[in-house]
């Protein structure tokens, strides 16, 4: 199939080429308009040749956020728009992160993006009813930048999505949580070695002769030694946390604590230490995060993600 240059491809999708016939939505929170420059009613035209446009959505009074869409039309296949959705979906997160602000996707299926045939009727429908700002050609700069990077991995993506998402957090607690979450989708779990794999397989046989021990206890524990044979989250972090900040031992030391802070937190339902200042500690593992997406992405941030 023969590539068309973006202005043709534009040509095709204002005209309503019916060979153009699908788009997809995505749509988002923020806490204030002011984040993406008080843009409404913008039209971007992007590298590929797609256009897109972000308006206001539909919000309600007590969501305390303002929900914004952006369309994106239009494409040969709904494949290819439930793709180009999610690259845009990824181009918002990196921009809320590159521009420092929090950003949740609204999702109405297991995709971020929404696809839709753009020549189908769509009905009636009924409507009820201070935070640091970006100009608007940053905000547009950013997002248009972004949407050239390619799909990066889906864990990565998981990971920004859940420290953007944080920030619209109004509770202290759930936002460390949920920011130090943000480190798991992150930590590839090494094996521990053939050693440790005899030994678990030893320890297995041991298991399924113990017959005394009930069944189902007997599958729980089985699949408890079977983790055995790979490295622990926490450990994993550790270890990469030298790839990610070598000779940076105290970064380390700061990724190990805040994990151990939100074990702590799950467990016993408070920090044991009352002097804690978590609000700082979010603060700490927000730029760790941040620098961290910035090497993954390969993007500079606007804001700098010094640690």
């Amino acid at each position: 199939m023969i590539t068309k240059l973006p202005d043709q491809e534009r040509a095709l999708i204002i005209r309503q080429d019916p060979n153009r016939p699908y788009g997809a939505k995505i749509t988002f929170q923020i806490l204030q308009s002011a984040c993406i420059g008080e843009l409404e009613y913008v039209t971007m035209l992007l590298e590929s040749g797609a256009v897109a446009t972000l308006e206001p959505a539909r919000n309600a009074s007590w969501e305390g956020c303002k929900r914004f869409q952006v369309t994106i039309e239009g494409f040969r296949t709904a494949t290819n728009a439930e793709h180009e959705g999610l690259r845009f979906a990824q181009a918002l997160l990196l921009s809320a992160i590159s521009l420092n602000f929090g950003l949740r996707l609204n999702y109405h299926n297991q995709e971020p993006a929404v696809v839709f045939e753009r020549f189908r009727s769509k009905g009636s429908s009924m409507q009820g009813e201070l935070t640091i700002g970006w100009s608007q050609p940053i905000v547009l700069a950013e997002l248009v930048g972004a949407y050239s990077e390619p799909v990066l991995d889906r864990t990565l993506i998981l990971s920004m999505e859940l420290y953007c998402a944080a920030f619209l957090e109004p509770n202290e607690r759930t936002r460390f949580i949920t920011i130090v979450s943000a480190l798991e989708p992150l930590a590839k779990q090494a094996s521990l070695g053939a050693e440790v794999s005899v030994f678990v397989e030893n320890a297995i046989v041991a298991l399924e002769n113990a017959v005394e021990i009930q069944s189902a206890i007997r599958a729980s524990l089985k699949g408890r030694l079977n983790q055995l044979r790979n490295e622990s989250v926490r450990q994993a972090l550790i270890r990469l946390s030298n790839t990610w900040f070598p000779q940076r031992k105290e970064v380390r030391q700061q990724i190990d604590k805040a994990y151990a802070l939100r074990s702590e937190l799950l467990h016993e339902g408070t920090l044991l230490d009352p002097d804690i200042d978590i609000s700082a500690e979010t603060t700490k593992i927000s730029k760790v995060l941040r620098a961290i997406f910035e090497q993954a992405s390969g993007r500079s941030f606007y804001v700098s993600t010094e640690v």
